[in-house]
């Protein structure tokens, strides 16, 4: 069935009898998956209707090795297992009972059909939910960006779901461990106001945020035994991955169909956990082990340098402090350090060193990846300046960055506006700006502004490049002229018919010009990948607000850009590096949450107190809303310390985990800022460094 070779200890659990329950544990590339792929070839020979196979997974991208093997021309012909998650399946469970469990749920219309909201759409009904109560002052001490204070309440709101307790305990919660200045206790108050409104809003609407969604799943299937039967009845094969990286509420609902299912295998990743901030829980994926008749723990790891691997353990020990005396000589091997003064510097010498692994080594891009503990602005333009000079390729990801901020963004959004009159939204000169530097390759910024400046009329009127004064004209240069010209010939022909939806008026737009030789997409790998991004956002709001636009007589288009204007964290539309095959630039905890391997990493700045501090959440708390916090202790700076500690030996570890060759690290004299600085990173580097030169020294 499957003609690869398996080590002695996948063998082990291969051969275990497939109607039991299976624990297998063990660090990252030690064949876990693998296992996972081939114990579902075996269960899919044995599946009929009545036994199908559910896999699951903390997010779709993780099951991709089973989505792979069931399109392997070996997989057995039969019943196609069911890829999910616990938001898929708490969707496919409401679809499936809403007329036996809307008006047990406290909805307040259970003959009509539910509405499921993306992150977008529960994102702009709390705007509009909130407004009331920042008119009277709420989260008025507090100076945080509107989308970052809406992004808070919301992940309140999951926590509560995803851990199990009340919403309207939050407060309390956060009460009961702060230990601060008594203000921000008035801001937990309001931020569970804020709520329990949003969560009022949607039962009296029939709207599911994700809260919602994984609270109505979670309290009909572990509360009605009937219910939970006969949702999971035909499911005889049970696979989950990624155990440490979920949360607790699917914990227990494992834990709840253990007689219900005769066969289960459970694989955690050891030394994980990196969705912390989002709910997952190792401590309580522990729990599993005892429903299990049999418990596996790998200990061989595959592709891993020998290098890599011991300035993983010898670097992680030099953080922690512990076990720091003679590191071996192979984790020499494994890392080049690099001091430079200032920031640009930096950015050079990485991509300096990208390009001759690429054009020299024959690397491909995909095997890189430029990691640092943020991405702000000035970063990602920097590098992306140098790697579109080299003709590098690149894909960048930033998840907490809003939709509005990206220059993609505010360029496609100009010609939308032009195309649209009867929206009425006005151009800015930026944004016309930032549209002919993005569109238009040989465009700098002087050209772009004359261009704005002498073809950007009242409101979203465009005129003509030939209309311009000759003199001006010479100035931009004719190639300039002749690309803007060809995007206003689109729009006028496209203005001759009736007007679409904007995401198809953009993908359109893209297809048929932006995309082409000439212009500045046709090879813009990243900038493609977030207009991607921007498509799926318009689509996924376009059918939510339809027939909402349709009553208040406007156009759904406007609506979503005065709301993508006003701030919209998107949800995730993103494509793999592997399968663009570009460098991937991008937030160190984003990497490890994508959990594939590279040849190369660059880590950037290791003096930079982002790799250990986390980010300030002043209305949430990823630790105390956890089952694992004692509701009687106070959340001091001791405990900040040790939580920053571990989750930065956590991230190096998984770091390294996921290098295959070598990693450059590198370190600033000074900050983007002009400051100096350290970072327990770099301290635990120097300490490494110091173990290094005494044992030398002692030979």
């Amino acid at each position: 069935m499957n003609n690869l070779p398996f080590s002695v200890q996948q063998q082990a659990v291969l051969d275990t009898e497939i109607n039991t329950h299976v624990f297998l544990e063990g660090p990252f590339k030690s064949g876990k998956t693998t296992v996972g792929v081939a114990r579902l070839m075996s269960a899919a020979a044995q599946s009929d209707p009545t036994h199908q196979i559910l896999v699951l997974t903390p997010q779709r991208s993780l099951a991709n090795p089973y989505r792979n093997g069931i399109r392997n021309p070996n997989f057995p012909p039969g019943v196609l297992p069911t890829l999910s998650t616990l938001a898929g399946l708490s969707r496919q469970f409401i679809r499936l009972y809403w007329p036996q469990i809307g008006e047990k749920c406290g909805f307040r219309r259970p003959s009509m059909l539910p509405t499921f909201l993306s992150m977008e759409t529960a994102q702009y009904f709390l705007r509009q939910i909130c407004q009331p109560f920042l008119a009277k002052g709420y989260f008025l001490e507090i100076h945080i960006d509107p989308t970052r204070l809406f992004s808070q309440i919301l992940d309140t709101m999951n926590k509560a779901a995803l851990v199990g307790y009340p919403l309207d305990e939050t407060a309390q919660r956060l009460k009961e461990a702060w230990s601060g200045e008594a203000i921000r206790e008035k801001h937990y108050e309001q931020t569970q106001e804020c709520a329990l409104a949003l969560r009022a809003f949607c039962l009296e609407n029939n709207l599911l945020d994700f809260s919602l969604q994984v609270e109505v799943f979670r309290d009909c299937i572990l509360n009605d035994t009937a219910l939970k039967k006969n949702f999971f009845q035909n499911f005889h094969f049970l696979i989950v991955d990624n155990l440490e990286e979920d949360v607790p509420v699917l914990h227990d609902l494992i834990l709840a169909l253990a007689e219900d299912i005769p066969s289960m295998l459970l694989i955690k990743d050891s030394n994980a956990g990196f969705r912390s901030f989002l709910g997952a829980d190792p401590t309580s994926a522990e729990r599993l082990k005892h429903i299990c008749h049999h418990v596996f723990e790998f200990s061989e790891q595959f592709k891993l340098s020998a290098n890599v691997h011991a300035f993983n353990l010898s670097l992680s020990n030099c953080i922690v402090r512990k076990n720091t005396t003679n590191p071996p000589v192979e984790a020499l091997q494994a890392y080049s350090l690099r001091t430079v003064q200032f920031y640009p510097e930096m950015i050079t010498d990485v991509c300096q060193t990208i390009h001759q692994l690429v054009h020299e080594a024959h690397t491909t891009p995909g095997d890189i990846a430029v990691l640092s503990p943020y991405l702000p602005d000035s970063l990602k333009f920097s590098l992306s300046q140098k790697l579109l000079e080299l003709d590098i390729p690149f894909l960048s990801s930033r998840p907490s960055r809003t939709l509005a901020e990206e220059p993609i963004t505010r360029a496609v959004l100009a010609f939308a506006k032009a195309a649209h009159p009867q929206w009425k939204l006005e151009i800015t000169g930026e944004e016309l700006r930032h549209a002919s530097m993005s569109f238009f390759p040989t465009c700098d910024i002087i050209r772009a502004s004359l261009l704005a400046q002498n073809t950007l009329k009242t409101g979203s009127k465009l005129e003509h490049f030939y209309a311009i004064p000759l003199f001006t004209r010479e100035r931009i240069t004719n190639e300039i002229g002749i690309q803007f010209d060809a995007v206003l010939d689109w729009i006028e022909e496209y203005q001759k018919n009736e007007s679409l939806p904007l995401d198809i008026f953009l993908s359109r737009l893209f297809g048929e010009l932006l995309s082409q030789p000439g212009f500045g997409l046709h090879d813009n790998i990243d900038n493609a990948a977030l207009l991607t991004s921007l498509i799926q956002s318009m689509r996924d709001f376009r059918l939510m607000f339809n027939s909402l636009a349709e009553e208040l007589h406007t156009d759904v288009s406007k609506m979503y850009i005065e709301t993508l204007q006003a701030g919209l964290l998107p949800s995730i539309h993103s494509t793999p590096a592997a399968e663009a095959n570009a460098v991937i630039i991008s937030p160190a905890f984003t990497f490890l949450m994508k959990n594939t391997s590279v040849k190369y990493q660059f880590w950037l700045d290791i003096g930079n107190i982002g790799w250990w501090e986390r980010l300030d959440q002043p209305l949430t708390h990823p630790y105390v809303l956890n089952r694992n916090w004692q509701r009687e202790k106070r959340w001091t700076d001791v405990e900040e310390f040790q939580a920053n500690q571990s989750a930065l030996a956590r991230l190096v570890q998984g770091l390294l985990d996921r290098c295959e060759e070598h990693v450059y690290l590198y370190v600033a004299g000074l900050n983007q800022a002009g400051i100096n600085q350290s970072s327990p990173l770099l301290s635990g580097m120097q300490l490494f460094l110091k173990r290094i030169y005494r044992m030398r020294t002692h030979e």
